[in-house]
Order: structure tokens, then C-alpha cells, then sequence
């Protein structure tokens, strides 16, 4: 009868176990929506992964690089491109990534006349002349 019981709390423990390991390991995904051109795709993410945005600046005709990470919302943005193109958003007035770096967000939206391109882990997307939306589904 004990080793009946004995088993009873080994699976108990190995259930416990198992879940809290699936919990950890769904706690680690995320789920991005991006919405381009009437279209939908759906994208399982990792928080340390990088996601980045590339288009050329319609008024200095400079390229722009902005990267950011999906942790608990879209966030650890920076920004690359050249001072005159910095100037153009900023004024000259603010240091532009110290400022991308507090932000947090659920849903970005990204327009370009020119085009852009975005990458998500591993997937790329372009957009001729439109925008493109990104929303963190999940963690809500």
C-alpha cells in the first residue's frame, strides 16, 4: 500500500513539475499580428528576438533603421541613420534614442510613400508605398 502511494505523490510531483515547465515555456512566446495590405499573418516570437524596420526617408532620401524586441511590449527601440535625417524627426532638439528607449507599446504602425520593409524573427515583409501594423497579441 505504501508504494501505491509512493507513486500517487511521484506522479503528483512529475504533474506539478510539467506544469510549471509549460507555464514557463508559454510565458517565453510571443504572438505578433501583422497587418499589411488587407492582408494577415500571425508570428510566434521569442522576447529576445529582433525585430526591425527599414525604409528610406521620403524628405532627406537617407536610410532608416529602427530596431526593437518584443519583451513585455514592443520596446528597447534604436534608431540608425545619419545626423541630418535624426535632425529632421528630432528638431535637433533631443538625443532621438534616448527617447525611442522609454518607449512601450502594444500596436506600432509604419507608413512609408517609398516603401519599407520589416523583419519579425526570420520573416520579412515589404510594403510599396502603404503601412504595415503590428500588434503583440500575446502576453495581453
Amino acid at each position: 500500500m505504501w508504494a501505491l502511494r509512493r507513486e500517487s505523490s511521484l506522479a503528483r510531483l512529475l504533474r506539478s513539475w510539467a506544469f510549471w515547465l509549460i507555464l514557463l515555456a508559454a510565458s517565453l512566446l510571443r504572438v505578433v499580428e501583422v497587418e499589411a495590405e488587407g492582408e494577415r499573418a500571425y508570428l510566434v516570437l521569442l522576447p529576445f528576438e529582433e525585430a526591425r524596420v527599414e525604409f528610406v526617408n521620403s524628405v532627406t532620401g537617407r536610410p532608416v533603421l529602427l530596431e526593437f524586441r518584443p519583451l513585455f511590449r514592443f520596446q528597447d527601440f534604436r534608431a540608425y541613420t545619419d545626423p541630418e535625417t535624426e535632425a529632421y524627426y528630432t528638431g535637433g532638439t533631443y538625443p532621438w534614442n534616448q527617447a525611442l528607449a522609454k518607449e512601450r507599446r502594444k500596436a506600432l504602425r509604419y507608413c512609408s510613400e517609398s516603401g519599407l520593409a520589416l523583419r519579425l524573427g526570420g520573416e520579412w515583409f515589404r510594403v510599396e508605398g502603404g503601412c504595415v501594423g503590428l500588434r503583440l497579441l500575446f502576453p495581453p
